[in-house]
């Protein structure tokens, strides 16, 4: 086998790999949120997608649907949505600026802190442990690993459904 089939099946595994321990992941880190909040029912599921939501809002004050959107590369149509879902659920507040009454901002009820703390958490754990493995590779090999990784994330950016 030539080294670009070698190259593509290894990436082909990783991808896969990568999507399986995702929704383990996933799972797991529902799980410890519903241990650790009391009444957890009246959350439900959250997506990763809502929690990035959290952790947008957790690390900054003042975030208006654009800058969330901004923050997360998503619709301001999507973050609505969310941040709807999110104060049914009792993670977010609204508020405004005494000054300026028309643009509403979020930020987060003591649960919605646990559940930022708590996914930070579980972050730092994943970091610790990449970091860990990226330790038996050199300067030289990580270079060459943070150059493939990136122009294959903006290749695969890219529309690859069409041929």
């Amino acid at each position: 086998m030539d080294q670009k089939a070698k190259v593509w099946n290894q990436c082909l595994a990783l991808l896969h790999k990568q999507e399986e321990q995702s929704k383990r992941r996933e799972a797991l880190l529902l799980r410890q949120i519903q241990d650790s909040i009391p009444d957890s029912q009246q959350l439900g599921s959250l997506s990763v997608t809502e929690l990035h939501v959290i952790s947008v809002i957790g690390k900054n004050t003042r975030m208006n649907v654009t800058t969330i959107a901004q923050n997360i590369g998503v619709t301001k149509s999507a973050i609505s949505k969310i941040t709807v879902k999110l104060l049914k659920k009792g993670l977010l507040e609204r508020f405004q600026l005494e000054d300026n009454q028309k643009e509403v901002f979020f930020r987060l009820t003591k649960v919605g802190e646990l559940v930022n703390s708590i996914h930070d958490s579980f972050h730092a754990q994943l970091e610790k442990k990449m970091y860990r493995f990226l330790d038996n590779f050199s300067e030289a090999e990580l270079t060459c690993i943070a150059r493939f990784i990136g122009e294959a994330t903006k290749e695969l950016e890219k529309n690859w459904t069409e041929t």
